[in-house]
């Protein structure tokens, strides 16, 4: 079940600085950001959201806990997609959200299991 969180301000300027990154793509870039963001928005672990270097002309870096585990959401603007990495920058993308990406690629990642394994975290 989806919790409350406090982190709008910061999931909004995730999605304005990924949007003005991706200008010339806004289009298809908007359902995939808008997808993620909110399954960050509904399983990501409390105050565990946050945006580093926004100023880097891609959006920013955001993390977010999920069952424990911290991931960084970071749009390439080469590729017009947000790649998914787990605990650091360095690693190659564990997956990659784009205009291609099937709406069950996002529901495997944030659906049932993600959120129930997030759940177990909470106090």
């Amino acid at each position: 079940m989806a919790q409350a969180t406090h982190h709008g301000d910061t999931l909004r300027r995730y999605v304005a600085g990924v949007m003005q990154a991706a200008e010339p793509n806004t289009e298809e870039v908007v359902p995939i950001v808008l997808a993620v963001v909110g399954g960050i928005l509904a399983v990501a672990e409390p105050k565990s959201v946050s945006l580093r270097d926004a100023d880097d002309g891609a959006g920013g870096t955001l993390w977010a806990s999920f069952g424990g585990e911290r991931m960084a959401f970071r749009y390439n603007p080469m590729t017009a997609m947000i790649e998914l990495r787990s605990g650091n920058l360095e690693e190659h993308p564990k997956r990659r959200f784009g205009r291609r990406s099937l709406p069950m690629d996002i529901y495997n990642f944030f659906g049932p299991s993600r959120a129930a394994e997030a759940a177990r975290t909470r106090p």
